[in-house]
């Protein structure tokens, strides 16, 4: 009889995977997908409508050949997606035997990916002297996600921005001893954004944050929320780069109307496959704005 499936628990990815070791991880998966060695349902995401209670549930998968190993994740989570409170497992199968070797506590690695692939696609897109990052918000993706810019850039200055004044200073004060780093505190978000290299918004909002304005020439702009860069900035960036054209397809749709799809120049993949050749104008006084890495639902 074939043995039970083992438990990998969060504090066992944590314990095995370092901040590059994700973002290796998440590069070879990607080109992986380029090679066509993974296979992908249809549709690729399985969701229920939320509940009476406001969670959402949906279901995922995919094969790996090159593993091989098959993936079953399912993940169940209230409105509020920074709650600890939260179903997030991974069933891996052998694909030849069909049975199941592992179950995945994703609670950990989620929002390593997550970041981690953000992070990833602005060293991509990024001038080789970027050095100043902003981060509107300050939950848990964006504190997150402020380790692997650090790992992957050589930073000079992070600035945080948030709506409450308390909790902005808190994070500030954290990410200064983890990181290392000068962190200050943004009175606005504005007064974050200007002159910054390299933008993340991590938030919930669903208006626009940002302003066209704002943004100087060769800024990276990297947005966890489809509303949060807005509209303007969307459409006057030089690069409008999506983790996957059909998943966020509804959704610009629904914000900003049928013609928004149209906007999108690339994907993470075909950046990092070299299938588009992401930045291509190395020139800070460019007329436009920015170039736009939006990973927006992954």
């Amino acid at each position: 009889m074939a043995e039970a499936p083992i438990l990998i628990t969060a504090a066992d990815c944590q314990r095995l995977l370092s901040h590059l070791d994700v973002v290796d991880q998440i590069e070879k998966a990607l080109a992986w997908d380029a090679e066509g060695t993974i296979t992908w349902p249809t549709p690729r995401s399985l969701n229920i409508i939320r509940d009476k209670w406001g969670n959402d549930f949906h279901v995922k998968m995919a094969l790996l050949e090159s593993v091989p190993v098959g993936g079953i994740r399912v993940v169940s989570h209230p409105l509020d997606e920074s709650s600890p409170v939260n179903t997030r497992l991974i069933m891996l199968v052998d694909p030849e035997t069909a049975w199941p070797i592992a179950i995945v506590d994703e609670s950990w690695s989620y929002v390593q990916r997550t970041v981690g692939s953000i992070a990833m696609a602005a060293r991509k897109l990024a001038n080789a002297d970027a050095s100043t990052l902003a981060i509107v918000g300050a939950g848990r993706l964006a504190r997150t996600a402020a380790e692997y810019y650090a790992r992957l850039f050589n930073l000079k200055e992070i600035r945080v921005a948030s709506r409450t004044a308390s909790k902005r200073e808190q994070v500030v004060a954290e990410m200064a001893a983890r990181l290392g780093l000068p962190v200050r505190s943004a009175g606005s978000i504005e007064e974050a954004v200007r002159g910054a290299d390299l933008v993340l918004t991590a938030t919930s909002a669903t208006e626009a944050l940002l302003a066209e304005s704002w943004i100087q020439p060769g800024c990276v702009v990297a947005c966890v929320g489809t509303a949060e860069p807005g509209r303007e900035l969307l459409e006057q960036a030089d690069l409008f780069v999506v983790d996957n054209r059909d998943q966020l397809r509804k959704e610009l749709i629904a914000e900003y109307g049928e013609g928004s799809p149209d906007w999108i120049d690339s994907t993470v993949l075909e950046i990092v496959t070299g299938r588009h050749p992401g930045r291509v104008n190395r020139d800070r006084s460019e007329e436009h704005t920015s170039d736009i890495a939006s990973r927006l639902h992954l």
